[in-house]
């Protein structure tokens, strides 16, 4: 199935100027054009456009999409598997950043409700130390 850039963009669900960006930066390869000077895209570029959506998508940057895509075989699975790795320890990673943030941010709202709970006092001193200035 040959396509014009335009319908690879609508199948793919990005604009043309993407697909050319991919090009330029190497993702996609090099595309054949017709007499008329148009880029004629078969299959496998919609398939590869797909898989650099999905690496997206899972967080990967577009240099490690075009290090894994451009191997094969054993060397692709084996590529694929630890780039998964990586990217499952570095949300673990990141989770864990979150999460102590949360808590400090859930502390931090609930100083300032017990300090303002009995009536107005100035926000910062709240915030910062948990007391309201000029109480006892």
């Amino acid at each position: 199935m040959n396509m014009k850039i335009g319908e690879l963009a609508q199948r793919a669900g990005i604009p043309p100027s993407t697909i050319r960006y991919y090009e330029k930066e190497g993702l996609l390869p090099k595309v054949q054009r017709g007499a008329n000077g148009y880029r004629v895209y078969q299959a496998s570029a919609l398939e590869r456009l797909d898989l650099i959506q999905l690496g997206q998508k899972l967080g990967f940057s577009l240099e490690t999409i075009r290090s894994v895509a451009a191997l094969h075989g054993a060397a692709l699975k084996d590529a694929l598997l630890g780039q998964l790795d990586a990217r499952l320890q570095e949300i673990d990673r990141l989770r864990a950043i979150l999460d102590e943030q949360r808590h400090a941010v859930a502390g931090a709202r609930d100083k300032v409700r017990q300090s303002l709970a009995d009536g107005e006092c100035r926000v910062q001193a709240a915030w910062t130390t948990g007391a309201c200035a000029g109480r006892a």
